[in-house]
């Protein structure tokens, strides 16, 4: 029996086209009835290996919350690209797809960098990082009460008791929390895990155009100009790019590579799952190739 029988069909059953659909997808120039088969399956090939339980034998010993960052981050991948499909089988919401790119590409960038950073505090600065902002507030909420007389809002109790609950999920105290280093910027992250400048530029920085609202999200996304130069309110017609549907599942690959080979420590257990993953990689690479061809061809005077 091969290996991989004995794998879940969520990991297996990737997609299949016919020549007929090849054909008329090179015809149109338009592949993305191709890429949204893909993405559908990276997406539930990431969910499947991140709901692997800790107590497989697949996976070593670490601690558990170790564990939860690490696939709760997947999970919102998986979740955040699910969100995408029903978007974008609208043919429709591009900009609301580009915006969540950034999230994902985020998370997925985090998996990798605490796969590679664990011996050097990583998660603690995660977790630290995440929860500075909570003692803050909580601080400024204490003031205000110490202000009018130790008088509390039932909101402020609310509030208090949610932060608190927070901080002790987390295992550590407010001052370790206080001292712990921050968390590197997300090209120092690229950098660490061996992610070109180029990929930071093209998926994060140019991302943050979506993010942040910049003029040259609105004049993509949000506005039209007319032939006599002013501009008029765009409507709900902004058709994902092919490139959305080509950089976010192969990041996601990639990551999941990196996550298996943290967490399954015998090569045994992890040759049938980085079989699937790199099959994947190849024919996502393979399409990326085919679509971007005319792109890398000298400008014709």
């Amino acid at each position: 029996m091969d290996k991989s029988d004995s794998l879940p069909k969520e990991l297996t059953d990737k997609p299949v086209f016919t020549d007929n659909i090849w054909g008329e997808c090179r015809k149109r120039k338009d592949f993305m009835p191709i890429l949204f088969e893909w993405y559908k399956y990276v997406g539930v090939v990431c969910n499947t290996l991140a709901s692997i339980s800790l107590e497989s034998l697949a996976i070593k010993e670490m601690p558990p919350l170790n564990y939860a960052i690490l696939t709760g981050l997947l999970n919102r991948c998986s979740r955040l690209m699910m969100s995408n499909i029903r978007l974008s089988a609208t043919k429709k919401y591009g900009e609301t797809v580009a915006l969540i790119d950034r999230s994902i590409h985020e998370s997925a960038i985090m998996v990798q960098w605490l796969c590679i950073n664990d011996g050097k505090n990583g998660f603690q600065r995660y977790l630290a990082s995440g929860m500075k902002g909570d003692i803050i507030l909580k601080n400024h909420i204490l003031s205000s009460i110490s202000k009018r007389g130790g008088e509390t809002w039932v909101i402020e109790k609310s509030m208090l008791d949610s932060i608190e609950d927070f901080l002790n999920s987390t295992g550590l105290s407010e001052k370790q929390i206080e001292e712990t280093k921050k968390l590197p910027d997300i090209w120092s992250m690229c950098e660490n895990i061996g992610l070109s400048e180029r990929f930071y530029i093209g998926i994060q920085r140019m991302g943050s155009h979506e993010v942040h609202g910049t003029w040259t999200s609105l004049r993509t996304h949000y506005l039209r100009q007319k032939e006599n130069g002013q501009y008029h309110l765009r409507d709900l017609d902004v058709r994902p790019h092919e490139n959305q549907f080509m950089d976010i599942p192969l990041t996601i690959l990639y990551t999941l590579v990196k996550f298996i080979e943290y967490v399954v420590a015998d090569a045994n257990f992890r040759e049938p799952i980085d079989t699937v993953l790199e099959d994947a990689i190849s024919e996502m690479r393979k399409l990326i190739s085919e679509i971007t061809k005319e792109d890398f061809e000298f400008v014709s005077e």
